[in-house]
């Protein structure tokens, strides 16, 4: 229960699914954690649920569209706790589920400033604290999306290719002050932001669903837990010779 004793993480998207689930595991395994995101209030609860427990939380409501919120998030974090040692870019949005002719400017301008943008302001801010601080570990959440073509995904998974090729080139450039950056790329998770497609599958009578579970050689859809123990993985000193790759979370899509 001490993988992360020490250590001081950020979480983006820390309000439900996969950050909500990372930022419990973290506090359980030693860290003291910021949560960043739009939804106070979830933000907030999932806080308090981490210091009920023991652990050491901030909760920091954060759009990472924007540099001055981004900034202020790092901030607040060595304010309170001292230093930078993880951060977790695990925010993200869905577009709909369209062809890029069919996608509006607006949905591509806010996929893009969350997906892509919102990695870089966050890396941007935050290295600088890491190489004050000799080290750290930087954790992009990608998907498998960004490593094949999709129907209708074009957009989405345009921002995920671009997150595959910002980890490398920032695994390159601060590899030399022991910073290490990686990607963790789930397979489809169970999470509130999946949740409106998987209850549209359930209504057209499940044959959709049956086929997203049946590219999963394993059988089932991934839960949030599924990808946490990668993230903590990639976040700890196990993986201190580990830089530039992603770690294919995905239940065997990407096998076939």
């Amino acid at each position: 229960m001490d993988r992360l004793k020490g250590r001081v993480g950020i979480i983006t998207g820390a309000g439900s699914g996969i950050g909500a689930a990372t930022a419990m595991t973290f506090a359980r395994e030693g860290a003291k954690v910021s949560l960043a995101g739009r939804r106070v209030a979830k933000i907030q609860a999932v806080a308090d649920r981490i210091v009920a427990e023991g652990g050491e939380a901030l909760a920091l409501p954060t759009d990472v569209r924007y540099a001055d919120q981004v900034q202020n998030l790092v901030q607040k974090t060595i304010e309170r706790f001292g230093k930078l040692d993880v951060l977790f870019n695990n925010a993200g949005v869905l577009p709909a589920r369209c062809t890029v002719v069919e996608l509006t400017e607006e949905q591509y301008e806010q996929t893009m400033a969350t997906d892509v943008k919102g990695v870089w302001l966050c890396c941007k801010y935050a290295i600088p604290e890491m190489i004050r601080n000799r080290g750290g570990s930087i954790i992009n959440c990608s998907s498998i999306a960004g490593l094949i073509g999709q129907r209708q995904q074009g957009v989405y998974n345009a921002t995920k290719g671009g997150i595959e090729a910002l980890t490398k080139c920032m695994a390159l450039d601060f590899a030399k002050y022991n910073i290490r950056v990686n990607n963790v790329n789930p397979g489809w998770v169970k999470t509130e932001l999946n949740q409106e497609q998987l209850a549209g599958f359930q209504a057209r009578g499940g044959k959709e669903l049956e086929e997203a579970v049946r590219l999963h050689p394993i059988g089932r859809l991934g839960e949030p837990e599924d990808v946490v123990w990668a993230v903590v993985y990639l976040a700890s000193d196990e993986a201190s010779w580990v830089t530039g790759t992603s770690l294919l979370v995905d239940g065997g899509y990407l096998c076939q």
